[in-house]
């Protein structure tokens, strides 16, 4: 696996092992399917943990729009824990900074 998780608020929270500018690097079917498990019922959340991330490139911002189609379809909201100001000035630059909640840390989930 590309990723790491731990639950916080009964909120899966995705750590990507990568740090390359992108988050997978292959399909997001693997990886959405993967992760479909994790997501409690009740809470219909997962949270993509960025802050270990100091640039995104294109490859990396199709991937967040397409890891957020997939599971909006599945009626689970995409929340971003960005601490970086220049990852959320990418975001609001792009015009995707406003499809995702964004919080600074897993203290605001």
């Amino acid at each position: 696996m590309d990723f790491v998780y731990e639950y916080l608020n009964n909120i899966p929270v995705i750590k990507f092992n990568r740090n390359e500018g992108f988050l997978l690097g292959k399909g997001i079917h693997s990886f959405g399917e993967a992760v479909i498990p994790l997501v409690k019922d009740d809470v219909n959340k997962i949270a993509l943990d960025l802050r270990g991330y100091t640039s995104l490139n294109s490859v990396g911002l199709g991937e967040l729009v397409n890891i957020r189609n997939f599971f909006l379809e599945r009626s689970v909201e995409t929340i971003l824990i960005v601490n970086s100001s220049k990852i959320q000035k990418l975001l609001d630059m792009v015009g995707i900074g406003d499809i995702f909640k964004t919080v600074k840390d897993e203290n605001e989930l």
